[in-house]
């Protein structure tokens, strides 16, 4: 994975923070060695924030090594380049903040604290800080690569379910089409003039049907004017033993649904449930909002089914298969198909979230 890279706009705020925290840092530390040994506090204070701000200055090459130069080495490689930067930061430090100090309080004073005589002591100080800085660089590199491993992982995870509604949708168009076609294919003997009406209808449903591709959501009245055409094609076959009745609640018309979502409910309540049946039967659509939620159900009088559970006849039935996927990998597991299936007419149902038109 590629190192997360701090965009240019984070740097002036890191910095910021970054100055306050040491600024706030140093004013401690001096408050308690003027407490503790009785120094001038502007004294205290001016030796503190010497050594720290160089401190927070020779932090920079750490970060750049444990992020840039070590981010993609092996273990080994991280052993040896902090055996190696731990003592030039230490010496570093040293040698900065005992020049600052004189320059800063002048020879007497530079005489008088003796730093010299306790520099092993202030290299052994500035080698810990420099294992502080080091584990603390390692927190937030490993932190940063977690959250962009996070994103990496949704990201895949939401083009996956994407690539599979489009597969999904594509067997779902052929399958409808074919079926769709037969229907018209059953006319063309008996009824000429009503296959060329149908055929009309069906460029509608076509057009419908590919423009549907290129959109995850589209409006219930777009929806309902399809599946409407598509119903009107299938009374042209079966005539007065098919009825249809639809009970939409004007709220919901302008609501958002997945393309082609009512159809193969609508196909498979007309083909398995109503067709079987000699005379006939009646398909009714119910589609209202309620409680933050959109309820469609879609119903028939007909033959029923013989099986019995929802498992299979999913597993027989590839409209209302791939509609159930669509449905939970879109919106969750709760949103998936609720069936009641007997011996004498069939329900489908299925709630999802009220997505209004932006």
């Amino acid at each position: 994975m590629q190192e997360p890279r701090t965009t240019s706009r984070n740097w002036p705020r890191s910095l910021l923070l970054g100055w306050v925290g040491w600024t706030a840092y140093s004013i401690l530390y001096a408050a308690v060695l003027t407490k503790q040994s009785g120094v001038f506090f502007p004294y205290s204070l001016s030796a503190s924030l010497a050594s720290h701000y160089l401190m927070s200055f020779y932090s920079l090459p750490v970060w750049f090594l444990i992020t840039r130069v070590l981010a993609q080495k092996r273990w080994p490689w991280h052993l040896l380049g902090h055996l190696i930067a731990g003592p030039l930061f230490a010496y570093a430090w040293l040698e900065s903040f005992l020049a600052a100090f004189r320059s800063l309080f002048g020879e007497e004073t530079w005489q008088q604290a003796q730093l010299f005589t306790i520099e092993y002591w202030l290299l052994h100080e500035a080698l810990i800080v420099y294992a502080v800085f080091a584990g603390v660089f390692y927190v937030w590199r490993y932190q940063r690569q977690l959250r962009e491993r996070e994103r990496d992982e949704a990201a895949l995870r939401l083009h996956t379910n994407k690539m599979e509604l489009a597969v999904l949708k594509a067997q779902l168009n052929p399958h409808f089409l074919f079926n769709t076609l037969n229907s018209i294919n059953a006319l063309v003997g008996s009824n000429p003039e009503g296959a060329r009406q149908v055929l009309a209808r069906f460029a509608e449903v076509l057009r419908y049907s590919l423009e549907s591709d290129r959109r995850a959501m589209v409006p219930l009245a777009e929806e309902l004017r399809f599946v409407e055409t598509y119903l009107d094609i299938e009374k042209a076959r079966f005539g007065k033993r098919l009825q249809v009745q639809l009970e939409i609640d004007n709220a919901a018309r302008s609501l958002l649904v997945p393309p082609m979502i009512l159809q193969p409910l609508a196909e498979n309540a007309v083909r398995h449930g109503i067709a079987p049946k000699e005379e006939g039967g009646e398909l009714s659509v119910r589609i209202q909002p309620r409680n933050g939620r959109l309820e469609i159900e879609v119903v028939d009088n007909g033959v029923g089914t013989m099986f019995s559970s929802k498992e299979e006849l999913l597993h027989y039935g590839t409209g209302l298969r791939n509609t159930d996927l669509r449905l939970r990998k879109m919106f969750g597991e709760e949103s998936g198909l609720q069936i009641n299936n007997g011996t004498a007419g069939f329900a489908v149902k299925f709630c999802i979230p009220v997505v209004p038109v932006p």
